[in-house]
């Protein structure tokens, strides 16, 4: 080699970022991954449903793209392509999982309203053992711990500030643009077929894709006024006179909804024989004279509280307010509720819940509802004396109720209205009540979790029905005219979700035949007057009026007008005359099937039925959001 010629010098090695495209392609690689994660934790029968995003592969763009844009903002946010593909994908595992379990404890999927209730989780989580409540936090220190060092660590060159600018206004746009487009189009949604029952929301979810579907959540969860909304004609309808009610003849009304209260004691692979039948004194207030007894349809499964409380004592209907957010959230002035019209009739009322008054916002509901008072946790309960399971036991509860209808007698000569929401038997039922005994036999094959599940849910409900033995002991005994009404707000939400309803060949079935769907979300009531208030209000004359179908089967949102035509007050407002009449025609209103007076299941109404409810649906618009009131019922 010529002594002259020097070396050729060796050019270091490019690294992955330093290739134009590279940055890119990893951002567009991290949505792909994210989204690949997203549809194996949430989806179920995953072949089935990629072969159905194949059929109609926009859906997969649609789920692909918010990704990518997020990971985008983060990037030319932070300049650091690692930590935003991280962060982003940290977020929806999160969400995904979050989904996963919701649909097993209350078959209903993740919806962006549930960010809005962090409080309401928190207090939940309390409840759950110690060892998964540490396993919660690992996970999140763990996500905390790699989203540091993945952005300590990022090593791709920075974007310039020109870039940065140019990507954010270029993502503002398109975003804007494609959320208009498609994300907050009902009707390019709906048009996606669904993989069985379409009414199902958990199947839609599953179909479309969890993150379409989240996201198209987001934009419809705005109430709109349905089409032709005039509030003048409901101004009108308001004015009409109402037949006039004998105060005089009015009862007292102890209304109580018990938590997670239902019938699943009742199957044929289950006996208490030798044990405690957990719903003995139930059954038997059931068949007692002056006694008109069923099933209410509710509009959640394993959750959703407020909603059937909302139901009951409006006379609107959750399932008819398109929306994903709790009812109770809607409700931000005084309402036109049965609380309100009872007080307007004379009543004192009075609501009692041994649950903290912020959750759902009650603190601030029920006065707007028409109570007078109000008693929570807060104020008039001690959890560390009265607890049991986590919550105020039911035997406290009961003490309240008795307590404060004694009180009202010895001050007031007015009849009562007293509303309560129980919480005991509120989940997880994972070793709720300690460690017991089974408390049932069965003649099905149950793990050692499966037995204890329906162990703990047994004896919580054992203890509902020693207090309502009580309390029926307490009003047969008294000279005082009192109508007791019992309901369930929702079926227990398990663990395991919905293995029971299989294993024990419960007829529910979220994907079967409309019988098995409507039982998803059935809960028992009953309504029964002493001799005084039979007496009083002639209830068994009312009853037979009240033209109950066969089956004792109606929507939740009947049951307070029933319970005022039970009374003596069928048109104790415009609102509750329309629905006790529609009532008779129509038991069952619901967004999947309804229910008419001979028990045949529709998916369609006839015209004039649809008619009916339009009317009913521009009602609730116009209460929630129209209708002004006097601050007090009694002004």
């Amino acid at each position: 080699m010529d002594q002259n010629t020097s070396p050729q010098t060796e050019q270091p090695r490019r690294s992955f970022w330093d290739r134009p495209w590279s940055i890119w392609a990893f951002l567009l690689l991290g949505a792909v991954f994210a989204m690949g994660l997203i549809f194996l934790i949430s989806s179920t029968s995953r072949l089935h449903v990629a072969y159905h995003l194949l059929q109609s592969p926009t859906l997969i763009l649609w789920n692909l793209l918010p990704l990518l844009a997020m990971i985008l903002l983060l990037y030319f946010l932070s300049g650091r392509a690692l930590f935003s593909v991280l962060l982003v994908n940290l977020v929806w595992v999160l969400l995904a999982v979050s989904d996963k379990i919701k649909i097993s404890m209350r078959q209903e999927p993740l919806l962006p309203t549930d960010l809005t209730l962090v409080q309401e989780v928190m207090a939940i989580l309390k409840t759950f053992p110690t060892s998964q409540i540490l396993l919660i936090l690992l996970g999140i220190l763990c996500g905390l711990a790699v989203l540091v060092f993945a952005f300590a660590r990022s090593s791709n060159p920075r974007p310039s500030l020109k870039t940065r600018l140019i990507g954010l206004c270029v993502l503002a746009a398109a975003g804007f643009g494609l959320n208009t487009a498609v994300y907050a189009d009902t009707g390019l949604y709906d048009g996606y077929p669904v993989i069985d029952n379409p009414y199902f929301q958990v199947n839609q979810y599953n179909s479309r894709g969890l993150v379409y579907s989240f996201f198209h959540q987001a934009n419809i969860a705005r109430i709109q006024p349905p089409e032709g909304y005039s509030a003048s004609a409901y101004d009108a309808l308001e004015a009409e006179e109402s037949t006039a009610i004998d105060s005089t003849r009015l009862p007292h009304v102890i209304m109580i909804m018990g938590e997670a209260y239902s019938d699943l004691s009742e199957n044929e692979h289950i006996s208490f024989e030798g044990y405690t039948d957990p719903m003995e004194n139930f059954r038997a207030l059931c068949q007692k004279e002056n006694a008109v007894s069923g099933h209410i349809v509710v509009a959640n499964f394993g959750g959703g509280t407020s909603n059937t409380e909302y139901d009951a004592l409006t006379g609107l209907s959750t399932r008819f307010l398109d929306t994903a957010l709790p009812s109770y959230n809607f409700i931000r002035h005084e309402i036109d509720a049965l609380p309100y019209r009872l007080a307007q009739a004379g009543y004192d009322t009075l609501s009692i819940h041994p649950g903290y008054a912020w959750f759902y916002n009650r603190q601030n509901v029920y006065p707007d509802m028409g109570f007078d008072e109000c008693l929570f946790l807060e104020n008039a309960f001690d959890l560390a004396t009265q607890g049991l399971g986590g919550y105020v036991n039911e035997e406290a509860t009961m003490d309240m109720i008795l307590d404060t209808f004694e009180e009202h007698l010895a001050e007031s000569d007015a009849p009562l209205f007293s509303f309560t929401v129980t919480i005991q038997n509120h989940g997880p039922y994972e070793g709720k009540y300690g460690t017991l005994e089974p408390n049932f036999s069965t003649d099905v094959e149950l793990s050692d979790t499966e037995t204890d599940l329906l162990t703990q849910y047994f004896y919580g409900m054992a203890d509902a029905d020693e207090q309502i033995g009580r309390l029926v002991d307490y009003a047969q005994a008294s000279d005082e005219p009192v109508v007791l009404v019992y309901f369930g707000d929702h079926l227990p939400g398990f663990s395991n979700g919905t293995a029971f309803f299989d294993l024990l060949d419960y007829p529910m079935d979220t994907n079967g035949s409309p019988e098995e769907q409507t039982a998803v979300y059935e809960t028992p009531f009953v309504i029964w007057a002493n001799d005084s208030a039979e007496e009083l209000c002639g209830f068994s004359e009312n009853a037979a009026a009240a033209a109950l179908p066969e089956n004792g089967l109606i929507s939740a949102s009947y049951l307070g007008g029933l319970t005022a035509e039970l009374i003596g007050a069928k048109d104790l407002s415009p609102l509750f005359s329309f629905t006790n009449e529609l009532r008779r025609e129509l038991p069952v209103l619901s967004d999947m099937y309804s229910i008419d007076a001979n028990g045949n299941y529709m998916t369609e109404l006839s015209a004039e039925q649809q008619e009916k409810l339009e009317l009913l649906i521009g009602w609730q618009y116009y209460k929630l959001f129209d209708q002004s009131l006097p601050t007090s019922a009694k002004e």
